[in-house]
């Protein structure tokens, strides 16, 4: 009996071992649940072994081992297990967190070559330097969230947002405020607000809590990832803006200019799709250019709102900026705000669209002084005057 049972012992710990077989094969080597002998790939607990030692305390980049583990899982898969020591992958990463334990940094610099061994690879471990991060966040975000989080707006009807393919992420990502320097850590990224290292921070977190972190995750800012008094900053609203809407989409000739037109709006309180003439509204319409559909809301973005953002349709934000831009003028013209909008519906395109191409079209229409009341908004106060004509119709290129 007692062969039996040893034989039988022994013919379970084989089932075992090849059950367990079975499932690295299918999960690679991610830890299995209740089955503790099976252990995360040589190369990434080396990863992390060094980033610990490497990069502890103030410049960690991982809140936990798991968290580390993981995220090097999940940039493993992206780079298809490359072992190159360019780009983004994992021996980059720790090609750099090598030179830097060789090095006596100073801890600014430290803290940058951790930025870059780190979940990010900063500007070095990317294809993509004139975006960093950006590369290791899509990465991440897209294996934790598949690069969807959920749209606020979705009970107008709009979709979830998502972040596209991994270059389509990378190139919308851009619209993401960047990390403060000296760089990343998980501490810093946590508490940044509206930051990609806010969003970097999550985005590993959604690794192993998808549920609970990927909104904040999202290129869209959200609660942990927004600013604290939820008020739009012109900077951030043109960054999103000017990264959705391009080409023939584009509602301002420059980020100068859209910063100058953001500064004569109002700035609303917090991203809303409610039709109020505010930053807050076209801001929370550059998002949805950016992860829903560029040419259905890059419109409603620009200076007059294309009649979603502000009530008044239009001329209720021609209106105001116009009174902000040229006030002699406009006084000179109207006792009252509403006389400007009452003979602003009689204009031709004050209940249309607008992009920059359509205001740029010869002859007088509600887009072409749209169009020439940003351009007097981006002059010193002491030159405005002598630009207003096109404002108000009277030269050109606004006359018919």
């Amino acid at each position: 009996m007692s062969r039996q049972h040893s034989r039988l012992r022994r013919s379970l710990a084989a089932a075992a071992l090849a059950l367990t077989g079975a499932l690295v094969g299918a999960l690679g080597c991610q830890s299995i649940a209740d089955i503790p002998d099976v252990s995360y790939s040589a190369i990434c607990n080396d990863y992390c072994d060094l980033e610990f030692r490497v990069c502890p305390g103030l410049v960690g980049q991982y809140d936990t081992r798991s968290a580390c583990l993981q995220t090097c899982l999940a940039l493993d898969a992206s780079a298809d297990g490359s072992r190159l020591t360019v780009g983004n992958t994992v021996p980059c990463r720790v090609k750099n967190l090598h030179e830097a334990e060789k090095l006596q940094a100073a801890p600014s610099d430290l803290q940058q070559a951790c930025t870059r061994g780190g979940p990010g690879g900063g500007d070095t471990c990317t294809l993509a330097q004139e975006a960093p991060d950006c590369e290791g966040y899509c990465a991440i975000y897209r294996a934790a969230c598949k690069g969807d989080s959920t749209n606020p707006f979705v009970s107008s009807g709009l979709p979830n947002d998502n972040a596209g393919t991994q270059s389509e992420c990378i190139q919308k990502c851009r619209g993401v405020p960047a990390m403060t320097a000296p760089g990343y850590t998980w501490q810093s990224g946590r508490n940044s607000n509206n930051t990609l290292g806010c969003r970097l921070y999550f985005a590993t977190a959604a690794l192993s809590d998808p549920k609970g972190n990927c909104d904040f995750a999202g290129l869209r800012p959200n609660a942990a990832c927004e600013n604290p008094d939820s008020r739009p900053s012109c900077s951030d609203f043109c960054l999103a803006l000017n990264t959705a809407c391009t080409g023939d989409l584009a509602v301002f000739e420059s980020k100068t200019q859209c910063e100058a037109v953001c500064a004569a709006t109002q700035p609303g309180i917090k991203d809303s799709i409610e039709k109020l003439d505010t930053i807050a509204c076209r801001s929370a319409h550059a998002f949805n250019a950016l992860l829903v559909k560029a040419t259905d809301h890059c419109p409603h973005t620009g200076p007059l709102g294309a009649g979603v953002c502000g009530a008044g349709g239009n001329c209720e934000a021609y209106c105001t900026i116009a009174n902000t831009a040229c006030p002699s003028k406009f006084n000179s013209k109207y006792a009252r705000q509403s006389a400007c909008v009452d003979e602003c519906t009689k204009v031709k395109g004050h209940d249309g669209g607008y992009s920059v191409k359509l205001a740029s079209q010869s002859g007088d229409s509600l887009q072409c002084r749209a169009l020439a009341v940003s351009r007097v908004l981006e002059l010193p106060a002491a030159q405005r005057d002598a630009a207003c004509g096109a404002v108000f119709g009277e030269a050109m290129p606004c006359s018919d």
